[in-house]
């Protein structure tokens, strides 16, 4: 039987099929991980000469083409949801962290970036506390404690020079952690294909007047870097919702650590970008936190079903 790429195909899903569930998400995740370190190295080049949201811009329209074959193929019911408002929401959140992310990229090294961004779990746990009012613990606090020790040994106040790209890290995690709490609730009502499509939309509606303010004409090296965003966006946002539903996020979310060690090598490969012993250290500590936070609050769902 001939090599097709129709037969290439078949035999990747019928592998995929043969995966157990807990497989398929660390396949995924795995997937997500590289490719989210992979944009953020992009970003971290074109936001050399262009600005933000630019960038954001294109990443999100050519995000949004790469999901129309889905699209055609689903047709336009598939779009159709009875939660605009907490869509609205969402994109609003979601565009002020894709800004925060790619304006930290501008100042702070790429691994260092990466190393802050794990602290989104361990925020949205906090954020529970406070705004959906949760029940906490000590263990919890702990653990969420944690975390903090190790933002502090990756910044080190007072002892390395200040770098304005982590505060604006830290905002793009306080807001991807408010994206937390609410992409539950969607994923209850919508698909992840539907929840991702809206988010692209919702970036380009927010984003298209900012951009146009600043706007710096891309040349054809910079426009293809930015198709490759967008991709790269699509590819994110379904990997990881697939994931998500395939196992339990204290399963999969592991996985995630190797965002650290890709985003390493990119920085290193192309930017000679070498992190110190801290950015590990502390990057290691705030993920195993995260982990730590995770199950404790995985443990705490099972008894309360």
């Amino acid at each position: 039987m001939p090599i097709t790429p129709l037969s290439l195909r078949q035999a990747y899903h019928k592998r995929l099929a043969a995966l157990s569930p807990t497989a398929r998400g660390a396949y995924w995740m795995l997937i997500s991980a590289c490719g989210y370190s992979a944009s953020i190295a992009i970003v971290h080049h074109l936001v050399e000469r262009l600005p933000v949201f630019e960038i954001a811009l294109a990443r999100n329209v050519f995000g949004l083409v790469f999901m129309l074959p889905w699209l055609t193929k689903v047709g336009l019911g598939a779009m159709r949801t009875s939660h605009m408002g907490k869509h609205a929401i969402r994109g609003v959140l979601s565009a002020s962290n894709v800004w925060f992310l790619f304006a930290a990229l501008a100042y702070a090294p790429v691994a260092d970036v990466s190393a802050i961004t794990f602290l989104m779990p361990i925020i949205a746990s906090v954020l529970a506390v406070f705004v959906l009012k949760e029940q906490t613990s000590l263990i919890r606090w702990a653990a969420a404690l944690t975390g903090f020790a190790g933002a502090l040994i990756v910044i080190r106040p007072g002892m390395a020079e200040f770098n304005p790209g982590i505060l604006f890290a830290v905002g793009a995690v306080c807001a991807g952690s408010l994206i937390a709490m609410l992409i539950k609730t969607l994923l209850k009502y919508d698909s992840g294909d539907t929840v991702a499509a809206w988010l692209f939309i919702s970036h380009i509606v927010l984003g298209i007047v900012p951009a146009i303010l600043v706007w710096i004409t891309p040349n054809w090296e910079e426009v293809l870097w930015m198709v490759l965003l967008g991709w790269l966006g699509a590819v994110i946002q379904r990997t990881f919702n697939r994931s998500m539903a395939e196992a339990d996020a204290s399963v999969v979310l592991p996985y995630n650590f190797t965002r650290l060690i890709w985003a390493a090598l990119f920085g290193f490969l192309f930017f000679a970008e070498i992190p110190d012993i801290w950015t590990w250290v502390g990057g290691s500590v705030i993920f195993i936190s995260s982990i730590w936070l995770t199950r404790i609050n995985a443990r705490r769902n099972k008894e309360e079903n």
